[in-house]
């Protein structure tokens, strides 16, 4: 279990001469495909999962829309990945087991998805508590988020009013005991 942890941090070591060189976008789907996610791309319908698959052609022509992390290893030390990424609208996150609080509240510090991300999936990640959902609330062009399986949500009432008082125009679904 310990080296597990201990290579999933090494994946998720953020390499910025690597982000300079093959730009954003490419460096955040070298990491997120390694981690195990998926990114899609934008005008493509297709899923890319296979990290050797990664297209190729000129530096910025493939700009990742789409990010699908279930059962990854993504975790917060990697989210400097996302600060360049300006296309994405679309994050679910199922089954991540190093997803909590401080990711969430990252996330939404990005000014990049602050602008670009309408809609956000956050399933079964135990790790996740109250704090992470009322940080969502500087995503300010969130249109949609569904909340499923998530025990360390306590306070259910007092965090949905706070979110919903901070983003009026988002539809909150929720399938939490």
């Amino acid at each position: 279990r310990a080296f597990w942890g201990w290579l999933n941090a090494v994946f998720n070591k953020v390499d910025h001469e690597r982000i300079r060189a093959v730009g954003p976008d490419r460096a955040a789907s070298e990491w997120l495909l390694r981690c195990g996610a998926l990114v899609r791309y934008q005008g493509s319908p297709k899923w890319q999962q296979d990290y050797n698959g990664l297209p190729t052609g000129p530096l910025g022509k493939y700009k990742i829309e789409a990010i699908s992390a279930t059962d990854s290893c993504i975790m917060y030390r990697g989210f400097d990945y996302l600060d360049g990424l300006e296309h994405v609208t679309d994050i679910k996150l199922e089954k991540c087991m190093y997803i909590q609080d401080q990711c969430l509240q990252r996330l939404s510090e990005t000014n990049n998805l602050q602008k670009s991300l309408q809609q956000l999936k956050i399933i079964s990640c135990g790790n996740v508590t109250d704090k992470g959902i009322i940080a969502l609330h500087k995503l300010t062009n969130l249109e949609y988020l569904y909340l499923s399986d998530l025990p360390g949500i306590r306070e259910k009432e007092t965090t949905f009013r706070v979110l919903q008082e901070a983003l009026p125009n988002l539809e909150l679904e929720l399938d939490l005991e």
